[in-house]
């Protein structure tokens, strides 16, 4: 590793594997595509490879996320990573940790909530401005999950306090998703999803964007989803796609 934040990233992603003997944990790794001009004149690309760990304990949910980002441009999805001039930036993303808590699981009712805790901690290369903001970000949310036979909708609504980089002030955004799913078959199904969030700045655009996915359950323990994704503001990518494994052991 290039860096003592990099090497702590991966070595958090590590022990979260191994150290809770007993507990449910699902591995996935995601490859993700996005482009768009984000409010820029000129079209900026990512590449992202998420490395996923989630450990389930009774009702208590726990993960890491650390990304491998290859971005090209002047700025990023989300409003918040932009360059003074147009290059390539590789390397480790920021580390997001995420707790979450089953508060409600209705077998009954085929109903669900889940409250949860999110912190995104800047252990990326602070030089390189396509990758991190510098700044840690926190963010509070409950998920809400209802069945309906073969289909299943889902909620979610959060609020995020950004980490303010130098010369900005952020606002502290609320964001949601609202999405559906059918089941076509046992182990296949389809779904879509809408994303918002709102805007950073004043002059800034909102997150707003919607995702269609499908997914196939190979086994109980293995899954694989892909997804395509279409934004429709200058904080979301103009399109991108990608597709995510998931082992359960």
């Amino acid at each position: 590793m290039k860096s003592a934040s990099q090497s702590f990233a991966l070595a958090a992603v590590l022990w979260l594997s191994f150290a809770s003997a007993g507990a449910q944990t699902t591995v996935s790794v995601n490859l993700d595509y996005a482009e768009g001009k984000y409010g820029e004149r000129t079209k900026s690309t990512s590449w992202t490879m998420p490395l996923i760990v989630k450990q389930q304990i009774g009702d208590f949910g726990f993960k890491l996320n650390l990304p491998y980002i290859r971005a090209t441009g002047t700025a990023a999805s989300g409003g918040d990573r932009f360059t003074s001039s147009r290059q390539t930036q590789e390397g480790f993303g920021d580390l997001v940790a995420t707790a979450t808590w089953g508060l409600l699981d209705d077998e009954g009712a085929q109903f669900a909530v889940d409250l949860g805790a999110k912190a995104k901690l800047a252990v990326a290369d602070k030089r390189q401005d396509l990758l991190t903001t510098g700044r840690n970000d926190y963010s509070l949310l409950a998920d809400v999950l209802r069945n309906f036979g073969n289909l299943t909708g889902f909620v979610t609504l959060g609020r995020t306090w950004k980490g303010d980089p130098a010369g900005i002030n952020y606002r502290n955004p609320w964001f949601g998703t609202i999405g559906l799913s059918r089941k076509l078959q046992p182990d296949l199904s389809l779904g879509a999803m809408v994303d918002y969030r709102q805007k950073l700045t004043p002059r800034g655009d909102p997150i707003n964007e919607m995702t269609l996915f499908v997914e196939r359950k190979f086994s109980s323990q293995l899954k694989v989803q892909g997804y395509l994704v279409r934004g429709f503001s200058d904080s979301s990518p103009d399109i991108g796609a990608g597709i995510t494994v998931s082992a359960r052991f």
